[in-house]
C-alpha cells in the first residue's frame, strides 16, 4: 500500500477514534451525573467504564502498531484460509504481532474448546496480569494489551448479557431516559470508534467485528476451558446466551402486556432494553454461523431424534416467542406509562 495512503488512513483513523472517545466521554459525564439508585445501575456504570478503558487500550494499541509490519488486506495474510478467518489471527496481524508465536505460547487443556477461544482468553488474562521476571515486573506493551482486550471481549460480553437479563427481569433500568442529544453522543462514539479501528487496522477489523467475535466467544475465560459434554464450548455458550435472551425478551413483553408476572417497566426503557437484547441475538445468529456445528447424530429412546434438527427446533421456538414478546412489548399501552 502506498505510503501516503497509509499515512492518510492512519491520520483519519486516529482522528475518528479521538472524536469517538471524546463523544463517549460526554456520554459518561451524563451517566456519572445521573443518580444511581440500585445495584443494577452501579454495575452498569462499572461495565461502561471498563468498556471505555478497553476502547482506549485498543485505540492506543492500533495507533502505535507498525503499519509496515502487517498486511493491508485479508487476502494478503500468509496463513491458511481457515485460520485467517479467526478474529484473533486478524487482530494479531492488525497489531503487527506474530499470531504463530502467540499460538505457541498458549497451552490448551485436553478436551478444551476445539476453536481455542477459551485458551486465547486465558492467555489474555495472563498478559494483562503483568508477570514478573525475577524481581522486576514486566508490563505488557500497548499492542499486547490491546490484543488481550480483544481476547477478553467474550468475558465482558457475558457480564453485559447477565446485566441486561437482570434489567429485563427486574424492570429497573440502570439509568434514566437521556435526551436525544445525549443518546446521539453514545451512538456517534461507537460508530466513530468502529470506523477508526477499521482504518487503523488497514481494513482488517471491519466495523462490528469485535461485537460479533465477542458473541462467538461469550463467556470465554470462565472455568478451566474443558468441555465435559462433548460440545464445543464456544458454540454451546453462544447458543445458551441466545436462548436466554430470547426467553427473557418474551417474558418481559408478555408480562407487561398480559400476564404482569414481572414488575412493570416504563415503555421507553422497556423498548430500549429489549432492542439491545434483540440486537445481541441477531449478532449471535451471525456468529453462530461461523462456528463449527457439533454433530451428535441420533439419540433418545427411539433413536429417531436427530440432534441437529432438535437444535434448530429449540432455537427457532425461542426466537418465535421472542418475536412475539418484542412485538407486544414495543406497542404502547402495556406496563407502566
Amino acid at each position: 500500500m502506498d505510503t501516503a495512503v497509509v499515512r492518510l488512513s492512519t491520520w483519519l483513523g486516529r482522528s475518528s477514534c479521538a472524536a469517538g472517545l471524546l463523544a463517549w466521554s460526554g456520554w459518561l459525564a451524563w451517566r456519572i451525573g445521573d443518580p444511581i439508585t440500585d445495584p443494577v445501575g452501579a454495575a452498569a456504570l462499572l461495565l461502561e467504564l471498563i468498556a471505555f478503558a478497553a476502547a482506549v487500550v485498543v485505540t492506543v494499541g492500533l495507533g502505535v502498531a507498525d503499519a509496515t509490519s502487517r498486511p493491508g488486506r485479508r487476502s494478503d495474510l500468509s496463513v491458511a484460509p481457515r485460520r485467517a478467518s479467526s478474529p484473533h489471527v486478524l487482530t494479531s496481524a492488525a497489531l503487527g504481532l506474530d499470531p504463530d508465536h502467540a499460538a505457541r505460547m498458549i497451552e490448551r487443556a485436553q478436551g478444551s474448546d476445539d476453536t481455542g477461544e477459551v485458551a486465547w482468553a486465558r492467555h489474555g488474562l495472563g498478559v494483562l496480569a503483568a508477570p514478573t521476571r525475577g524481581r522486576a515486573t514486566v508490563a505488557p506493551s500497548a499492542t499486547e494489551a490491546a490484543w488481550s482486550v480483544f481476547a477478553l471481549d467474550g468475558l465482558r460480553r457475558m457480564l453485559f448479557v447477565v446485566l441486561l437479563i437482570a434489567v429485563l427481569f427486574t424492570g429497573r433500568a440502570p439509568f434514566g431516559v437521556p435526551s436525544w442529544r445525549v443518546a446521539a453522543l453514545l451512538v456517534a462514539s461507537q460508530l466513530l470508534l468502529a470506523v477508526g479501528h477499521w482504518l487503523l487496522s488497514e481494513r482488517l477489523l471491519r466495523p462490528g467485528a469485535r461485537l460479533r467475535a465477542s458473541m462467538a466467544s461469550v463467556g470465554a475465560g470462565f472455568g478451566d476451558g474443558v468441555s465435559r459434554t462433548g460440545l464445543p464450548i464456544r458454540w454451546a455458550a453462544t447458543m445458551a446466551t441466545m436462548v436466554a435472551l430470547n426467553v427473557t425478551v418474551a417474558l418481559r413483553g408478555l408480562s407487561d402486556r398480559w400476564t404482569h408476572g414481572l414488575g412493570s417497566m416504563p415503555h421507553d426503557e422497556r423498548v430500549a432494553a429489549m432492542s439491545v437484547a434483540v440486537a445481541l441475538v441477531v449478532t449471535g445468529l451471525s456468529a453462530l454461523r461461523s462456528l463449527p456445528q457439533p454433530e451428535l447424530g441420533f439419540y433418545g429412546a427411539t433413536r429417531r431424534l436427530e440432534e441437529g434438527s432438535t437444535r434448530r427446533l429449540a432455537l427457532g421456538a425461542t426466537l418465535a416467542v421472542a418475536v412475539l414478546g418484542f412485538t407486544v412489548g414495543v406497542l404502547p399501552g402495556g406496563g407502566a406509562a
